[in-house]
């Protein structure tokens, strides 16, 4: 089957859904591929729905964003973010904020707000919006590649995911909003099929992508038997006395001389439990609470209605893999290197730098959502279609792909990946691990894994994921922000840019960039 349409948004998350409502604003004929519902289970969806957003006080948010991102963010990303996020936000009459402005770690002020229904209800009032605009969705998809013609997308290839029929696409321009690779690790809140599979495949077609090494790993997830894995909201339980204890019941703030942990940011708080973990299992001690703060009770009083004690028993508790800051590099209209492809949301690159403060996950998100669309449907008004013999030609190519059975089960080499990326290329890192890593990934990709299954042609994709993050990891010599090498515990001075890799004939090329 083959379809047609100007504008093709990959991904149906919020990034995703502002593009495509940006797009058709725009008189272009856009369509949305996802692997799940538009709107419904991606990166986004499980979000608490806060966004950051400063009305007054520009300046601040910008100095407060590079400041996190330890200076290697993308200067011009970020003016773009905090400069547009005020008038996305009275433009989308769908955001109903619930409360703010509220303090997070990383934040000089309040200057983070609640949406009503958390995000996944924003998500279901932009469907219906993208409905009212015409805006065409095939859900249950994967795609599997990207074509391109000379130096220009031209479309796209894929599956649909419940009976493994074979489409293309034939496409103007192209977005990618394809979230985080979170099931690259075994611990993460993130939704199933979470891969990162937009990122493989922009680097495949020869699309840059950079500071792929800055994972966020959130503090504080529910990891104890009996109890649901869930993401704990540390910094209200911390700010009114709660504390994460070691299994002897000793405070580790206390142990490392800590007096106001619930400023502490991510990487921050998470590169600490690591260490403590090292000797034993942790746990979130709020026993002692006794503050009836509307705050604390909502946060209590949520954990207590999915059946976690909070109040009178000590809970385990780990670090999870939460966001990825790495992604495709793109200039502040979306735009990659690569002519008609674009890029937003978490799949794009170089906004947060080397980490990411609370909130301005979903403010780029929409920002950049908004404008790739934007810049997406001006592109495809200036181009024409591709001949559709190039795109014939490669579902032919994919029929007979999936059609033939290899020697390996890909189950299992996913496995191997999330396994090798925990432990070698988690939280703390070294030289000998992520060359570990790196040697096993390379192994893998000796074996003809079976591509007759959705899983069988994401984990290729994840592989390239995981091989982009770690060698990238063992390139950067230093530590800084999410990234934490033991054997490099200091910030370098020197190594105050960014690695951008790019395939180049055949081989991975490195380049750095000085934002």
């Amino acid at each position: 089957m083959l379809y047609k349409t100007d504008v093709l948004v990959i991904g149906g998350g919020l990034a995703g859904l502002t593009a495509a409502i940006a797009s058709a604003s725009n008189f272009s004929n856009t369509m949305i591929v996802t692997k799940t519902l538009v709107g419904g289970a991606n990166t986004t969806s499980v979000a608490a729905g806060i966004f950051s957003c400063d009305f007054d006080d520009l300046n601040s948010f910008y100095i407060d964003t590079i400041k996190a991102g330890q200076k290697i963010n993308n200067k011009k990303l970020v003016k773009t973010m905090v400069n547009d996020i005020p008038k996305y936000v009275k433009k989308l009459k769908e955001i109903e904020i619930e409360s703010g402005p509220m303090f997070m770690p990383g934040h000089s002020k309040p200057r983070c707000y609640r949406m009503k229904g958390k995000c996944i209800e924003l998500q279901k009032k932009l469907r219906k919006s993208c409905e009212e605009l015409g805006v065409k969705f095939i859900e249950r998809a994967l795609i599997t590649s990207l074509i391109k013609d000379e130096d220009k997308v031209i479309g796209a290839i894929g599956v649909k995911t419940d009976s493994m029929e074979v489409f293309g696409i034939l496409a103007k321009s192209i977005i990618l909003a394809t979230g985080g690779p979170g099931e690259l690790y075994p611990y993460t809140l993130m939704p199933v099929g979470s891969s990162g599979y937009g990122t493989s495949l922009g680097f495949r077609i020869g699309a840059e992508v950079i500071d792929m090494e800055f994972v966020q790993f959130y503090p504080t997830m529910i990891l104890q038997e009996g109890l649901p894995r869930l993401f704990i909201d540390y910094v209200t339980l911390l700010k009114f006395g709660a504390n994460i204890v070691n299994e002897e019941g000793n405070s580790i703030f206390k142990k490392n001389k800590i007096d106001e942990p619930y400023k502490l940011t991510r990487d921050a708080l998470s590169i600490l439990m690591a260490k403590e973990m090292k000797n034993g299992k942790l746990y979130l001690d709020c026993t002692s609470i006794k503050s009836d703060d509307p705050q604390l009770l909502s946060v209590i009083n949520d954990l207590e209605s999915k059946g976690v004690p909070i109040r009178t028993k000590k809970i385990g508790v780990s670090p999870y893999a939460h966001f990825f800051m790495g992604g495709l590099k793109a200039n502040p209209n979306g735009e990659t290197n690569i002519n008609g492809l674009f890029v937003a949301g978490e799949a794009m690159g170089g906004v947060h730098g080397a980490n990411r403060i609370g909130g301005n996950a979903l403010t780029a998100c929409i920002v950049f959502g908004f404008r790739a669309g934007t810049s997406a449907s001006l592109f495809s008004s200036t181009t024409d279609y591709a001949d559709e013999k190039i795109l014939k030609e490669k579902t032919s190519e994919l029929i007979e792909k999936i059609n033939t059975k290899g020697e390996k089960d890909p189950s299992e080499i996913k496995s191997i990946i999330r396994e090798k990326m925990w432990n070698n290329v988690g939280i703390i890192r070294n030289k000998k691990g992520l060359e570990e890593a790196l040697a096993t990934f390379n192994s893998l990709r000796g074996y003809n894994i079976s591509s007759n299954s959705i899983d069988g042609l994401l984990v290729p994709m994840m592989l390239d994921c995981a091989e982009l993050i770690t060698f990238s990891a063992l390139l950067r010599e230093e530590s800084r922000g999410a990234h934490y090498r033991e054997d490099f515990p200091e910030m370098k001075e020197e190594w105050e840019k960014s690695i951008l890799l790019k395939i180049h004939e055949g081989e991975c090329k490195v380049s750095y960039l000085i934002n």
